[in-house]
């Protein structure tokens, strides 16, 4: 196979430009089309390798697949003993085991992407393709929630893993959906193979797996019981299209608060649900019963469920059956009757069900639940009330009676204050005068000490961006107060480095919320662009303003004026200029004061 590296060209038309990942059997590169102009995502691999030619073809048929789950197939090929396969970007889209650098997912988040992803693996089950190589850093979400599953047309057939039967596979992929939603929960890689990033769950004495519940609190029952029967038991849904009807409805947007799941048998109460974009989503106020939706083309009753609010575990405000469901809720149909529900088209059926008019978007941040129906007329007050003469005449004395005891009270004021005083008095108020002004002399002369800057301490420090961020082994030395010590981004040729700004840069956790006051970074080299970010929660700086932004170099301090905080991201957008002449970001030290 001809040399890969920066720079190679393919095809005539395909510039590699920057390495994402390496594995024994292939590497990732983000490319350059220079037909079109547009960033791609490149897999290479050795074309006379024994799967290479089973990957192509397997690549071949995934480009038959039109899912907005899996990222189109664009381009197919080999040259010089390189076979490539070409495939759109994904612009600033983040793993989940990204986003369990720190923390948990939200349970809601979690099955939203396992459902999402679980639909569009469906999609794909049905021209004979299986991933069989799923781990954490293979789902995705793009700024916009969008959830994408990668590998999909090249890593089981390099790995020689494609030759399972069409049931084994379809359960393999389920498996390993579940052990990334177990993932998600807890933080913790339940599987057999340990996964980069993430720390292995400890299994109990007897051996048996955890179960989340046992781990998190806050775990939904249904999500629960679906790790444990699924990787304890080998039970649980058998297909992806399985799976993803049973762990629908799901959050149409991404969920970025922990909340409860409600279900109509009984399940834990709803919690405040917040979906980026969109401001707030507030679940109804009654019980929400799962609702399996039948995938049809053949008619309005094909988008009909069926049940009855009184059969087992319904609960009052269940959509009854025979409602017409919004057809944008049911997933396109595949082998696996794959279907989903988004939780704003099961509020709007409910409200057609009970023959309300839908005339609110749930989305509005001003929308309250409590406004929606009017509290009953008080006691004594019904109907329209006009006051009669007698009534107004009443009124009026009243007025006049309030006037003339006020008049009465303020001229009783006014002599107290007209009043003379005793000589007592007089040099009693004159002494208080004489040491009102000698404190006031002696205030006015001290003066006040300012505020001295406390530092913060910060629990852990980790690189920040796509697939881990750069060097991630190295990122603690840019907080252990050592100035000889720093952490380095990776070498690139332009400024902006990964390009389409998205940058790289460091996460700091200072353990809890904190009021932060400033900021100060040491850096080396020429300069470059810093961008600070703050939150409570760990979230995708593309979806963000920053802070404030620093320009400069050596020491700079970023003043964020007591802002509450428990993340602090370090996200650098134009790499300084070193001594070989390549651009890398130099961080030697930071600090964080309240």
């Amino acid at each position: 196979m001809q040399a890969i590296g920066e720079n190679t060209v393919l095809a005539q038309r395909y510039t590699l430009t920057r390495k994402l990942a390496g594995r024994p059997e292939q590497q990732l590169w983000i490319g350059t089309d220079s037909t079109l102009g547009r960033e791609v995502t490149v897999t290479v691999f050795e074309a006379d390798s024994p799967h290479a030619e089973a990957a192509l073809d397997s690549a071949r048929r995934a480009a038959g697949v039109e899912d907005r789950h899996l990222p189109r197939v664009l381009d197919v090929g080999s040259e010089d003993g390189a076979a490539y396969v070409i495939t759109e970007a994904l612009h600033g889209a983040e793993s989940i085991a990204a986003m369990l650098q720190f923390d948990p997912l939200p349970a809601e988040e979690v099955r939203r992407m396992i459902g999402e992803a679980a639909s569009g693996l469906g999609a794909a089950s049905a021209r004979g393709l299986h991933h069989l190589q799923l781990t954490p850093h293979d789902i995705v979400t793009s700024p916009d929630g969008a959830v994408s599953v990668l590998g999909l047309s090249t890593d089981a057939a390099l790995a020689g893993a494609d030759e399972l039967s069409s049931e084994e596979a379809s359960r393999a992929d389920t498996v390993a959906l579940v052990q990334i939603a177990y993932a998600g929960l807890t933080r913790r890689w339940p599987g057999d193979e340990p996964v980069p990033g993430l720390q292995d769950v400890n299994r109990r004495a007897d051996g048996e797996l955890p179960a989340p519940s046992e781990l998190v609190p806050g775990v939904p029952g249904d999500l629960d019981t679906l790790c444990r029967t699924t990787l304890g038991a080998d039970e649980g849904p058998r297909t992806p299209g399985e799976l993803a009807r049973q762990l629908a409805p799901w959050s149409s947007e991404r969920v970025t608060t922990s909340t409860r799941r409600t279900t109509g048998s009984g399940g834990d109460t709803a919690a405040t649900l917040r979906a980026v974009p969109g401001g707030d989503r507030r679940p109804s106020a009654e019980p929400t019963a799962p609702v399996a939706a039948p995938v049809g083309t053949d008619g309005p009753d094909s988008s009909e469920p069926t049940g009855s609010p009184d059969s087992p575990g319904s609960a009052e405000g269940s959509v009854p059956a025979k409602v017409a469901l919004p057809k944008a809720s049911v997933a396109t149909a595949t082998d696996d009757d794959t279907a989903q529900l988004s939780r704003s088209d099961l509020e709007q059926a409910r409200a057609r069900s009970a023959g309300a008019p839908v005339t609110h978007d749930t989305d509005d941040d001003d929308y309250d639940p409590s406004f929606t129906e009017l509290e009953p007329p008080v006691p004594g007050l019904d109907g329209h009330f006009e006051p009669d003469h007698q009534s107004s005449r009443l009124a009026l004395l009243l007025v006049v009676l309030l006037v003339v005891i006020a008049v009465i009270f303020a001229a009783i004021g006014l002599r107290g204050i007209g009043g003379s005083s005793g000589p007592d008095e007089t040099a009693s108020a004159a002494a208080s005068r004489s040491a009102s002004a000698s404190a006031s002399d002696s205030k006015s002369k001290t003066v006040k000490p300012q505020p001295t800057a406390k530092p913060l301490q910060i629990q852990r420090t980790t690189s920040y961006g796509i697939n881990g961020g750069d060097n991630s082994g190295q990122a603690a030395k840019a907080t252990d107060g050592d100035q000889g010590s720093a952490w380095t981004s990776y070498d690139y040729n332009t400024a902006d480095g990964r390009g389409g700004g998205q940058g790289t840069g460091l996460l700091l956790d200072l353990g809890s919320v904190k009021s932060v006051d400033s900021l100060k970074i040491a850096t080396s080299g020429g300069p470059s662009t810093i961008e600070i970010f703050v939150s409570d929660k760990i979230e995708p700086v593309s979806t963000r303003d920053p802070e404030t932004t620093l320009k400069g170099k050596g020491t700079q301090t970023a003043h964020l004026d007591g802002v509450d905080a428990k993340y602090i991201t370090i996200w650098v957008t134009k790499l300084s200029k070193q001594d070989n002449g390549k651009f890398q970001e130099q961080i030697n030290d930071v600090k964080v004061y309240s």
